[in-house]
């Protein structure tokens, strides 16, 4: 199933992380979902909890949502927290019951332009007005370099991963073959950031800030893989 992750992903790249990563990133979303008017907190496509756990630490009322059961139930392990197993095509939670929304890690983008649009609009929904929803996804301008396409072998944590992967129009399409067995393929629509925030000006949400590498002052650009957008209700 394409954008199915498989334990073998979490193990080879989630788990790789570097803690140091994971607090910059938790430290920028508290910059931008401050206490106490963000409290209450919205993760889609949470997994593991790797951004929601430190946050809840924090003292944000955080409900983490995923279809993935394991990554459910390891999240639940590690801290009590409102862990909600559903699809982020049909969001089972009621509209306006949030402070703040965050997807992650390139979660948004899985399916084709009409879901997508539509995923974005339930996450909106589930906003207050002046609510903030903040995305961190990858740049289309970035991937549409041809150093970008193509397979390719390298190693991470202590094994071989070869990835295969191009873009064709605006869908980014990997796959990933592991040197022990198995592997993964994912597809996504890409934008870019203009194109991203039209779309969020239809559903009713207002840019606040575009920039890269979890850094106010680096603005988002073809010459990096993410770029995190944030964006208020109303």
């Amino acid at each position: 199933m394409v954008n199915a992750y498989s334990p073998a992903w979490f193990d080879i790249f989630l788990k790789t992380i570097p803690p140091d990563q994971t607090a910059a990133e938790v430290a920028f979303l508290r910059r931008h979902l401050p206490l106490p008017d963000y409290a209450r907190l919205l993760d889609v496509c949470c997994g593991p909890g790797r951004h929601a756990l430190p946050l809840a630490a924090h003292g944000y009322a955080v409900t983490g949502l995923d279809r993935d059961l394991g990554m459910l139930a390891q999240a639940a392990s590690a801290a009590p927290a409102a862990w909600v197993a559903g699809d982020m095509r049909a969001l089972p939670l009621a509209d306006g019951c949030f402070d703040a929304v965050m997807c992650l890690w390139q979660s948004f983008g899985y399916f084709d332009a009409a879901t997508n649009e539509g995923t974005l609009r339930q996450m909106a929904a589930k906003l207050r007005p002046g609510g903030r929803l903040l995305l961190d996804v990858y740049h289309r301008g970035f991937f549409a370099q041809p150093a970008q396409q193509g397979p390719r072998t390298w190693q991470r944590n202590g094994q071989a991963v070869t990835v295969t992967q191009g873009l064709t129009g605006d869908r980014w399409q990997v796959q990933l073959a592991y040197g022990n067995g198995g592997g993964d393929q994912f597809a996504w629509q890409l934008y870019e950031p203009d194109e991203l925030c039209q779309l969020a000006a239809r559903l009713g949400l207002t840019p606040l800030l575009v920039c890269a590498n979890f850094e106010e002052e680096v603005p988002a650009s073809a010459t990096l893989p993410r770029m995190q957008l944030l964006f208020i209700r109303g």
